[in-house]
This record gives structure tokens, sequence and C-alpha cells, in this order.
């Protein structure tokens, strides 16, 4: 008898196996320790949370890493199913499917040079200003939607704070985990340069869905169900002590 539930348990954990749904997910790959490509595969908090999310509820994820506006446009458009991290606004709820709770919430700061005596500067305080911003990238819901702002693009946060390093620019708005991240990667030549002069808010970050992707809504709600479990069982805890 107890062989016999041996084999059974066997053959129930292979069939749970094979018949595990796969679904693939555009992680940003030049945002750690959120969500970057190290060692040449996806890793962060994000990927963290999102796996251990869909795993609860029986779905695996394949990861595929590439610029955030090409993701979030794979997304629209339904090639993938979801893309993070999305610092959801107004500007993009109708485009896009929405869990309920954020993956996380996260600081941005406004940066000037270290010279600057510039303190507690707000959204709007960047009004008229030339402001250093990522391609694409959300800052929260008043910086986002506010176009008094010059705002100076580029493709990557490291770019925009060396232009702010040479003047191009006079503030650079980025996440704060992100910046610090940034400094020591590129601490010869960031180290002391910069300092906070600043913040834009600290907004909820999501795995926006796709629309047009099959069953997608369904997806959705498994995601809100994994999600919420591991709230519940602990997991999440020790993944932000894990990325803390």
């Amino acid at each position: 008898m107890t062989r016999l539930l041996s084999l059974l348990m066997m053959l129930t954990a292979t069939m749970i196996t094979v018949h595990a749904e796969t679904v693939e997910i555009g992680a940003e790959d030049d945002w750690y320790p959120y969500s970057g490509v190290v060692d040449g595969k996806p890793r962060g908090f994000a990927e963290d949370i999102v796996q251990a999310a869909f795993n609860a509820v029986g779905v695996d994820v394949k990861y595929k890493s590439l610029p955030y506006a090409r993701c979030m446009a794979e997304t629209r458009a339904g090639t993938l199913l979801g893309c993070f991290d999305a610092a959801r606004n107004s500007l993009l709820e109708a485009n896009y499917l929405w869990h309920a709770q954020p993956l996380y919430n996260a600081r941005i700061n406004i940066y000037a040079r270290v010279t600057s005596r510039d303190v507690g500067l707000t959204v709007k305080s960047l009004e008229g200003r030339v402001v250093g911003v990522t391609n694409n990238y959300e800052y929260g819901e008043a910086f986002d939607t506010d176009r008094q702002i010059i705002r100076d693009v580029s493709n990557q946060d490291v770019q925009g704070f060396r232009k702010l390093l040479l003047g191009r620019v006079e503030y650079m708005v980025a996440y704060a985990k992100v910046a610090n991240y940034l400094f020591e990667s590129y601490k010869s030549e960031f180290q002391g340069r910069f300092k906070v002069v600043g913040t834009t808010g600290e907004p909820g970050l999501y795995l926006a869905f796709s629309r047009q992707y099959p069953s997608a809504e369904r997806f959705v709600g498994l995601f809100n169900e994994g999600l919420e479990t591991i709230h519940k069982d602990g997991r999440y805890a020790a993944l932000e002590a894990k990325w803390h």
C-alpha cells in the first residue's frame, strides 16, 4: 500500500509538471535591483515576486529581457502576456490590464549636481526646467501628466546622470534604489557627484498585462490569487528581506 501511494504521488507530480502552463513575461533589462540582466540572466526583486506569485497557482514563467519601451510595446500588441515594472497612471490605464495590489512601491528622487543649493523640490518645482528622464519610464501621476516640464530623454538612467554631470540637464529623476545601484556600479565616475533635492512620489509598480493576449483576463485573476497567497504565507516577506 505504501509503495502504491508513493507511485500515485509520483504520477500526480509528473502529470502536474506535464500540464503546467508556461507564460512569457517581458522583464526590464536595465533596472536593477528591481529588474535587470545579471551574468546573462534576468534577475531582480520583480522577477522573484512575479515568479513566486505565478508558481503559487501552478503557472511557470519564462522571462524575455528587453528595454522597457519595447517590452511595453510588445505587451500592448499582444506578443507578450505582460511587462514589468510599470508605474500605473492615467496615461497607461486604458491600454493594459492590471492586477489588484502593486508588486511593490518605490520612491522617485529628483537629483541635482552636488553643488546645488536646491532643497525640497516637488513636481511643480520642475516646470519650465530641463529634466533628464529615461525613455517611456513613468515617474508618478503628477510628473507624468505635467506638460510644463521640459523632458530630455535618454535610453538609460546612466546616460541621464552623465548629462546631469555635464550640465546638459538641470535635474535627473530616477528611482532611488536604481540610482544607488548605479552610483555604486560607476563609483569612479559618479561617487559624491550628485545629491537628492526632492521627490516626485512613491508610486506602486505593476506587471502590466496585455489586453490583446489570449486569456489575459484569466491570467490576471490567477496572478491576483498568487500574489495574495505569497503575501499571506510569508514568501513575499522573505523576498523583501532578500532584496532589502
